[in-house]
């Protein structure tokens, strides 16, 4: 979020300051009028202990300077340093609900809910990306103010089709899937579906994780292309563009940036049924429960003007509730309320 709304802040006339790790391959000091600051981060070395270590040692450099705000993105490992906060400045954006994602079960739960309420009490202000998340945190009485994340309006590449062929992709007649390989974005039902459809699905994601790798075991169709992790935006739009359903399954999380570029592409997204992808999709689209749901879906082929003004509405919410330069002005005024 950061590497959009940054530059915006600066150039409203506000001196910005973001800090990264000291291992950053680019060891830049300023990118866009923004700050940089380099912080020591041991995690190569101790794992995700030194993911506390680097955010200890932010909140300490972070005290020390005549900052108006200081904004936290998260809490999941700097919620244990939040007696260090200073709280009359601390600004913190609460994610999405991180204790009940699968994989942080028990005692980690546990912890996240602990942190969790440390950040609510040692913040002045509490961002929510969601207005469910909202509702949620409305039990700490801190106040609260509902700010989405962004996404961009993205067009077809002008050599889509040559472009997946290369990369020896479908071009037509297929449904994408992109995100993290988790129980919790629900990609067990997503494969299951697809299987049980017939139905050809390219799903983006690291499948070499435990969890993957069982996923691949247990769904071996040919009708899946499982096309690993896939950074150059160029073939992922290129996919998002010409898929004829777009499938969503996270289910914990706020507003969720893929959920945001799949409609920027103006795709037609078939998404897990929960208040968070209602809110974000605002009818657009379809909404599933479960992987029979779901295959139902996915064998149905909606006509060219249906797609077409499906696009169309999809790109002009994404414009009118989901742009960088209103998620910008909205922290501004946030930061400026709460002082």
């Amino acid at each position: 979020m950061a590497t959009q709304t940054a530059p915006l802040w600066v150039k409203a006339g506000h001196e910005v300051v973001v800090y990264t790790v000291g291992n950053h391959p680019e060891k830049i000091s300023e990118l866009n009028g923004v700050a940089i600051r380099h912080i020591f981060n041991p995690e190569k070395r101790l794992g995700l202990s030194g993911q506390f270590i680097y955010d200890y040692l932010c909140i300490l450099d972070a005290r020390t300077k005549n900052f108006d705000v200081i904004l936290q993105l998260g809490y999941t490992t700097s919620g244990i340093w939040s007696f260090l906060w200073p709280k009359h400045k601390t600004v913190t954006n609460m994610d999405g609900l991180e204790h009940q994602r699968a994989k942080y079960a028990g005692l980690l739960s546990s912890f996240l809910k602990w942190s969790e309420r440390r950040a609510a009490k040692r913040s002045k202000l509490l961002i929510a990306d969601n207005p469910e998340i909202a509702n949620y945190l409305s039990k700490y009485k801190v106040p609260i103010s509902t700010i989405a994340y962004g996404s961009e309006i993205i067009e077809e590449p002008a050599d889509a089709k040559e472009l997946l062929q290369r990369h020896h992709f479908p071009t037509d007649n297929f449904h994408l899937h992109i995100g993290r390989i988790q129980p919790d974005n629900h990609v067990f039902e997503i494969l299951d579906a697809a299987v049980n459809s017939g139905e050809t699905l390219v799903t983006v994601g690291d499948y070499t994780t435990r969890y993957g790798r069982k996923l691949k075991a247990t769904f071996p169709e040919p009708n899946i292309i499982y096309a690993g992790t896939i950074y150059d935006k160029t073939i992922l739009n290129a996919l998002r563009t010409r898929a004829t359903f777009y499938l969503h399954g996270h289910s914990v999380g706020g507003t969720n940036p893929a959920l945001l570029e799949a409609m920027g592409a103006g795709a037609m997204v078939l998404a897990h049924e929960n208040p968070f992808n209602a809110s974000v999709l605002g009818g657009l689209g379809a909404l599933w429960k479960d992987e029979e749901a779901l295959a139902l879906l996915l064998t149905q082929r909606p006509s060219n003007a249906i797609r077409e003004e499906q696009s169309r509405l999809s790109r002009e919410r994404i414009s009118a509730h989901f742009n960088w330069e209103h998620v910008a002005e909205s922290y501004l005024h946030a930061f400026t309320t709460a002082q």
